[in-house]
């Protein structure tokens, strides 16, 4: 009798468990996020070679935009450690306003952060890792097919801090509607 009252104990005890962690799983879910990696790239030869990290957050409808949260929040020290480095971090962790994806195009609205500090973002090795790190961020998502940025609703104001000058064709002369 007392080996049973064991045995149903254990049982009890099991499903607790399995149970707490089941619910668990039901309120979170795992990202993936690019930074740049110096291992596999000494001197920086490829400034758009990025490796990919794995996030738990918050199970939600909204996975591009949490993606985008944790790749804005920058790498953890244990990232770091690792040899992983980023234009983003902890202070950018507000960087993303918005985000909308609309027939295959993601419309990416920064904060006017982006602008009054990552001002070497800008530099030809600077935008390579930042694009990078973005971009492959989203592009893991087949309902993203090509992606457009604005800073505070401005596709025009990001394109030419971004020194690229005019707005993508796409965006019929920087049409802020999307953003």
């Amino acid at each position: 009798m007392r080996s049973a009252l064991k045995v149903f104990g254990l049982i009890l005890v099991v499903g607790f468990i399995s149970t707490s962690v089941s619910a668990q799983s039901k309120k979170s879910m795992t990202v993936k996020i690019y930074f740049t990696d110096s291992n596999d790239n000494p001197n920086m030869q490829d400034c758009g070679k990025v490796k990919a990290v794995f996030r738990t957050v918050p199970k939600t409808k909204g996975v591009a935009r949490a993606a985008l949260n944790e790749l804005f929040k920058g790498p953890t020290k244990q990232e770091r450690e690792a040899g992983l480095f980023s234009w983003f971090s902890p202070e950018s962790k507000g960087l993303l306003k918005n985000i909308n994806i609309k027939n295959g195009y993601a419309y990416v609205n920064f904060d006017g952060w982006l602008v009054e500090n990552l001002g070497n973002a800008t530099t030809s090795c600077g935008s390579a890792s930042f694009y990078s790190e973005i971009m492959t961020t989203l592009m893991q998502f087949p309902t993203i097919k090509k992606v457009f940025f604005a800073v505070e609703g401005d596709p025009a104001a990001y394109y030419e801090w971004m020194q690229i000058g005019e707005c993508p064709k796409e965006l019929n002369n920087c049409d802020n509607s999307n953003f």
